[in-house]
């Protein structure tokens, strides 16, 4: 590229930037306007909204020398124009060319934020545009270029006219998208832009907003952090002083000090009231809506049902819900993986459903809501459903399970043999199945993220996967426990509930403790052996034995699909704590996801769950082959 070239001007730097988060912002809102049109070409409203997004970037592009995102930009102006002047008979293989069209001004935007400007061919596209605005278009005829390369992709031909409603018709709060093997039951939009796209753009007022920095948002968070983490001590110095207090008994000075204390006191809640407002603000702008990352997928499945020549609608619902920014990052792989399962493994095809007494096309619902400090995402399909007779025996096929463990099997734990690594019921392998990565993907990622993943499914009915993710990282809620002389913070958001234990409670199964509650059996973990802390009342012993004459807890937790129960020595409260990094020299310590100050100045652990489940699931494993192996084993 050009030494020249605006963007190596320092002087150009904020102008570039500035197009990269308005282009951005533009096309987080496009894609879903043109899966719109191709639905309601007739909407003029939402066709002037479409074409003042692309001749916006048109503009700064043509103002920052980037020749080709501009003359894409303007070719696909001049469609918009046409049919905004109703030159130009709408047919619905156009959206393709449009979509792909708004493909490659991603890709070269891309190039902007990566600084190296890469020719792309783009005359098979330029000529499709040219062809739609000269009324030549012939949907047959035309191939476009693949923005990553790939094979040039052939233009569907003319579709019979969908029979379904428009967007407006879905239930209150949700928005539908139709998608099918027919170029014209593409997909309606799942979210607006900011510039519009619906019929009350017009009296819509544009958001007052800032463009900030996510680094000084992290700043401000950070700060925070240390704000509560000087309330709580606070708080506790208040404690410590009201009962030395009333610990004495000179009338006098008790009396100055119960003054003192109540002004103090007095004090201490204005600035717990303020850091808790505080907290609550700055939280709030690191929130945004979960529908940045649903409105790619009316785009998926419909390009998805294309290829594999089914009917499918989306329907969406509670794109509004926000979500911490550092969590909207991370979930779009999860997200895309089980609604490409959906499309894929679940919905049947149309001439299956039609056996079946079904709607030939199939639905699919993503939703997302908020539950207390959590946000629920629901993916659910009216499909085939999970049959786990077949997953067990393809278990057993696998070697993941033996035929005596795959028949104590409930078919809730069935249902979770497809987190496995490797494991996939397809046959063939494909582009989207077929190679046993996917599920396994979810599982890992819902992990890192705390999150917890619910299987519910009925065969020949459906399935539905709930997913239950933390608001926030940065500060939470959790269980302060004691093991042995040591004390630790579990995350709340992984606690489904804390049970006093008897010596009887617990049973062995294959070498291993467990415990039955609610009708499940769930594996024990003694916190004290896991991270071997030793009990100072015991001799030296690890904590967490206790015998008729020592009380000890369970506290059951779960994160994604494993379930645990911990036994502590103590429960001690509920609080609100600050994760604290430990620096590379501890951070792969197993189970401990960071430290945390009381408000006692003590300093804690506060433990990864789910880690740590998965270390002793490890471990048992490797003990177990070890075991086998032993001369011992090979003697029996």
């Amino acid at each position: 590229m050009d030494e020249q070239h605006p963007l190596h001007d320092d002087g150009m730097q904020e102008i570039v930037e500035s197009f990269v988060v308005e282009a951005t912002e533009i096309y987080d809102g496009l894609e879903g306007d043109l899966l719109q049109l191709e639905k309601t070409p007739e909407d003029e409203e939402l066709v002037d909204s479409v074409f003042r997004d692309v001749h916006t970037v048109k503009g700064t592009a043509g103002f920052l020398d980037l020749e080709q995102l501009s003359t894409l930009a303007h070719r696909f102006e001049e469609v918009l124009d046409a049919m905004r002047d109703q030159e130009v008979d709408f047919v619905p293989a156009m959206t393709d060319v449009m979509l792909c069209a708004f493909d490659h001004m991603k890709v070269l935007t891309q190039q902007v934020i990566d600084r190296e400007l890469e020719p792309l061919d783009l005359e098979p596209l330029l000529d499709a545009l040219e062809a739609i605005n000269e009324g030549t278009f012939e949907a047959g005829a035309v191939s476009l270029p693949d923005p990553d390369g790939g094979a040039p992709q052939d233009v569907g031909g003319d579709a019979p006219e969908s029979t379904d409603e428009a967007a407006g018709g879905a239930e209150s709060g949700s928005t539908e998208t139709a998608a099918s093997s027919d170029a014209g039951s593409g997909s309606d939009a799942s979210s607006s832009s900011d510039d519009g796209g619906s019929s009350g753009d017009s009296e819509r007022k544009a958001p007052d907003t800032i463009r900030v920095e996510v680094s000084r948002l992290n700043e401000l968070m950070d700060l925070v952090g240390e704000l509560v983490l000087g309330r709580n001590r606070l708080l506790q110095l208040i404690t410590d002083a009201r009962t030395e207090h009333d610990a004495r008994s000179d009338a006098d000075e008790s009396l100055r000090l119960d003054s003192l204390l109540s002004e103090l006191e007095e004090a201490s809640d204005k600035v717990d009231y303020t850091t808790t407002d505080l907290q609550s603000a700055i939280m709030q702008t690191r929130m945004v809506e979960v529908g940045q990352v649903f409105g790619k997928f009316p785009r998926v499945v419909r390009d998805l049902a294309r290829e594999f020549d089914k009917q499918i609608n989306l329907t969406v619902e509670g794109e509004d819900t926000e979500l911490d920014k550092s969590l909207i990052e991370e979930i779009g792989d999860p997200l895309l993986h089980l609604v490409r399962n959906a499309a894929d493994h679940g919905i049947e095809s149309p001439e299956e459903r039609k056996e079946k007494g079904k709607d030939p096309r199939g639905e699919i619902h993503l939703s997302a809501s908020h539950a207390g400090n959590h946000i629920i995402i629901e993916i659910a399909d009216d499909g085939a459903g999970l049959d786990p007779d077949v997953l067990k025996r393809k278990a057993i096929e696998k070697e993941v399970l033996t035929e005596d463990e795959a028949t104590d099997l409930s078919d809730a734990e069935a249902y979770q043999l497809i987190f496995r690594p490797g494991f996939s019921t397809t046959e063939e392998v494909g582009q989207v199945s077929g190679r046993g990565v996917g599920m396994d993907v979810v599982k890992t990622n819902l992990a890192e993220l705390n999150g917890t993943i619910d299987i519910d499914s009925t065969l020949g009915e459906g399935t539905r996967f709930t997913l239950k993710l933390p608001l926030t990282l940065a500060i939470l809620q959790s269980m302060l426990v004691r093991s042995g002389a040591e004390t630790f913070a579990i995350p709340l958001y992984a606690v489904s509930e804390a049970v006093r234990l008897e010596p009887d409670m617990i049973d062995t199964i294959q070498e291993g403790e467990v415990i039955e509650h609610r009708d499940r059996v769930i594996p024990v973990m003694r916190l004290g052996e896991v991270l071997n802390v030793q009990s100072p009342d015991a001799g030296g012993q690890r904590a967490d034995r206790f015998s008729d004459k020592k009380d000890a807890y369970a506290v059951v937790v779960s994160v994604a699909h494993r379930r645990a129960a911990v036994v502590v020595d103590e429960l001690i409260s509920q609080e609100e704590v600050v994760i604290k990094s430990l620096g590379d020299y501890l951070k792969s310590v197993p189970g401990v996801a960071g430290s945390t100050i009381l408000g006692d100045g003590q300093v804690i652990m506060v433990l990864d769950v789910g880690e740590m489940i998965q270390h002793e699931e490890l471990t048992a494993e490797a003990e177990a082959v070890e075991a086998e192996g032993s001369p011992a084993a090979s003697s029996k």
